[in-house]
């Protein structure tokens, strides 16, 4: 063999052995990582969706795998070094994918385009907008009253991390208040650890996805004013909207998504996408979702609409950063 025959026969080698990987995929449980600790939304979701997707993995269960800090984008660069073979997996939030790439002032260490394939869009979530069960508003109105007045410099606020999107939430309300609101960020490192502090008045008020809220609301822990989606919530019907409300500004929903390292072999991206899609066509599983504050996704759902979706929402921060003059530092 001569020297150029060699080159050929190794040039093809990786796509020899990607489509190897591809045909006996997979033969062994795929990591599903999420940014995350324990219990707060993106976690729950992540666990949600794996039991109806092991089917079409060949009875495959994934494993979940919580990689928290810096509001997911931990877990996404981890993600950015490890091999496109399907084995690692990370469901991620609007967070790490939309609002970091877009608001933060020194750029992030991967592209969320071009770093990643997307499988499949999961679910979205509305926020919260959650307050101690002794803090003096019953409306949003006068809430906003409240945050312009002098009492705000004792009313600390929480979110899921700083620059995560229910962080924006609380800068938009901020915003909405005015330069007269002295309230402080109290970041935590989720959604969980966030609403307990206002339940149990650490922090006085927050924005915070119903997924991780949804207990303590039940409980009556914590009160909610209202909530960012477009309609009313089915699990509570009577927390209004702020678009009802007139704080149309207010209308912000979490995205929940897969997605894998780029490069992933064509036939293994169709199988996750064919698995992620059947673990949400199950009963059990959209039951399970509503019930945690999460709306199972019903739309077109593809790679590349999940795709769609994230440089759509990349857009939508931009512009609220350029609005408001919002931006993650640190």
């Amino acid at each position: 063999m001569n020297r150029r025959e060699c080159l050929v026969g190794l040039s093809t080698l990786p796509l020899l052995a990607g489509g190897a990987a591809a045909q006996g995929y997979p033969t062994r449980s795929p990591i599903m990582a999420n940014g995350y600790p324990p219990g707060g939304s993106t976690d729950v979701a992540a666990r949600m969706m794996i039991e109806g997707m092991a089917a079409e993995l060949g009875g495959h269960r994934l494993v979940v795998e919580n990689r928290p800090g810096a509001s997911g984008t931990v877990a996404a660069a981890w993600l950015t070094r490890q091999q496109p073979d399907g084995y690692s997996l990370l469901l991620s939030e609007s967070s790490s994918f939309a609002i970091w790439p877009a608001m933060h002032e020194l750029g992030i260490k991967y592209d969320p385009i071009k770093d990643f394939d997307w499988i499949a869009t999961v679910c979205t979530a509305p926020m919260a907008f959650i307050v101690s069960p002794n803090f003096p508003a019953r409306t949003v109105a006068e809430a906003i009253d409240v945050l312009r007045s002098q009492k705000s410099a004792d009313l600390n606020y929480s979110s899921s991390g700083a620059g995560s999107i229910p962080h924006i939430g609380c800068e938009l309300l901020r915003h909405l208040a005015g330069p007269s609101n002295q309230s402080r960020h109290v970041p935590y490192r989720g959604g969980a650890p966030a609403v307990l502090s206002v339940s149990t008045g650490e922090t006085a008020w927050g924005l915070a996805s119903l997924g991780s809220a949804t207990g303590l609301l039940e409980g009556g822990a914590v009160r909610a004013l209202a909530v960012t989606s477009p309609q009313r919530f089915p699990l509570f019907p009577d927390i209004p909207t702020f678009n009802e409300l007139g704080f149309k500004e207010m209308e912000l929903n979490i995205y929940y998504l897969i997605h894998a390292p780029a490069g992933l072999p064509r036939d293994v991206l169709a199988r996750l996408s064919r698995a992620s899609a059947a673990s949400l066509k199950q009963e059990v599983t959209r039951e399970r979702f509503l019930k945690a504050g999460m709306e199972p996704w019903t739309g077109v759902n593809t790679p590349e609409s999940a795709r769609d979706i994230v440089v759509a929402e990349n857009a939508r921060f931009r512009e609220i950063g350029k609005r408001t003059g919002l931006k993650i530092t640190g």
